[in-house]
């Protein structure tokens, strides 16, 4: 899988909703983004691609990426 062709398809998404789904003690992070080429996409946050449990999403302020 070409991973950064598929984290790329999130660029200009906004997010529009977000829930904290629970399963067998692990709580998801699933966020609603809405994209202008994609339409509504789901993203959840889990600690690998096959799904085996919840992970975390670090959020920090931009230090340069953006430039």
């Amino acid at each position: 899988m070409n991973m950064e062709k598929y984290y790329r398809q999130l660029v200009g998404s906004k997010i529009i909703g977000f829930e904290l789904l629970e399963e067998d003690g692990d709580k998801w992070p699933v966020f609603l983004v809405k994209n202008l080429k994609h339409g509504l996409l789901k993203v959840e946050v889990s600690r690998d691609p096959e799904g085996n449990g919840s992970g975390f999403l670090f959020i920090s302020e931009d230090k340069g990426m953006s430039k």
